[in-house]
């Protein structure tokens, strides 16, 4: 995910990834293996964050982006993925660029993200 200081997601100002092989991980919702799970990434936005998107999503086993694959994120603005959330996708299928906050205003805080 990157982390803009525009509404636009174009001015980059950080970032925050999650795996496959290592914590936090990606999840995927077409299976129900163990290394499938998706966990709650902490996101630690710098304050200045206008908005956020997913810069990229690959499968599994994959080591380039899937060209037909799609994924999802949801944010929330607890620490624990929950509270208000919102739900970004990648690449299609929905708003690829959110505002870098919640209805109540507070910056998300925690992310999950899955393959489809």
């Amino acid at each position: 995910m990157n982390f803009c200081s525009d509404a636009a997601c174009s001015e980059y100002v950080g970032e925050a990834a999650a795996w496959w092989t290592q914590t936090p991980l990606v999840g995927s919702i077409v299976s129900t293996s163990a290394a499938a799970r998706a966990q709650c990434l902490t996101l630690n936005m710098p304050g200045n964050s206008e908005s956020v998107n997913i810069a990229g999503m690959w499968g599994y086993s994959e080591t380039t982006q899937p060209g037909s694959g799609s994924g999802h994120c949801t944010f929330w603005d607890g620490y624990t993925c929950s509270g208000n959330g919102a739900t970004s996708f990648y690449p299609n299928g929905g708003p690829t660029c959110q505002p870098a906050r919640s209805v109540d205003g507070w910056l998300w805080k925690s992310a999950k993200c899955w393959i489809n």
